[in-house]
């Protein structure tokens, strides 16, 4: 399953910069490349959804909805849906903006406590969208040549998949008994735990920083409210003073 969801990312990659190559072309003249390139995808990406196995508990469901996604867009573009320019680039620039928005999650926006790996994906993601962003606005604006926004976008999504593929964890099947097989995957179940366990840690972390900086207020607040009162106490002293 890893193998595969490589290749294909990797071929879509390829595609990607092939796209960039021939920015001049019309959108019709690589249609069928780039519309078999994505069947390719979804079905890749239906199959590993289904049966590979993850590090990220429910990761294999957004595997199965990108390549559902994937697989409608190719049979789309291969019979001949899409032939503008224009067209073709608002579609790419709508599916670069769902996966880049969908892709980010709320726990990964602290950037100074995220693992390497968490900002990178943040990263791709940020990106992703900017570019969605630009593609709508693109004719308005610098008016790049649609084949190259396509092609920068079918390598964008391609990176992300192939960085997918290194959460998939195969599972050998049970008539495999040997003391290997379990030991392997053992240390599968073993992986997948600490990857619960770091994501269990992290939001209790973000939860002490939340009560520390309750507390910080709460004592701001007392402070704020002793210095008025102390305040209040020499008025009333200077006041009786005055009499």
């Amino acid at each position: 399953m890893r193998t595969l969801m490589r290749i294909t990312s990797i071929a879509m990659m390829g595609t990607g910069i092939f796209c960039i190559a021939n920015g001049s072309a019309a959108f019709i003249t690589v249609a069928f490349l780039i519309g078999s390139v994505f069947l390719l995808m979804g079905i890749c990406e239906i199959i590993v959804g289904i049966k590979a196995d993850f590090d990220i508990t429910g990761r294999g469901f957004g595997i199965l909805s990108d390549g559902i996604i994937a697989g409608v867009i190719g049979i789309v573009i291969l019979t001949g849906q899409i032939v503008s320019d224009t067209t073709a680039q608002s579609i790419f620039a709508m599916w670069l903006l769902i996966e880049g928005v969908l892709s980010i999650r709320t726990n990964s926006l602290d950037v100074y406590h995220n693992t390497l790996e968490e900002n990178t994906s943040l990263l791709l993601n940020i990106l992703m969208i900017l570019l969605a962003v630009y593609t709508f606005f693109n004719v308005s604006t610098f008016n790049f040549k649609a084949m190259i926004l396509i092609g920068i976008a079918i390598i964008l999504t391609g990176f992300r998949r192939f960085r997918t593929s290194f959460e998939i964890e195969y599972i050998r099947p049970r008539f495999l008994t040997g003391n290997q097989d379990r030991l392997d995957e053992a240390l599968a179940e073993e992986k997948r735990a600490l990857a619960k366990a770091k994501e269990g840690i992290r939001e209790q972390k973000n939860a002490q920083r939340r009560i520390q900086k309750i507390k910080e207020n709460m004592a701001e607040e007392r402070e704020v409210l002793r210095e008025a009162s102390i305040r209040r106490m020499r008025i009333e002293k200077i006041k009786e003073k005055n009499k």
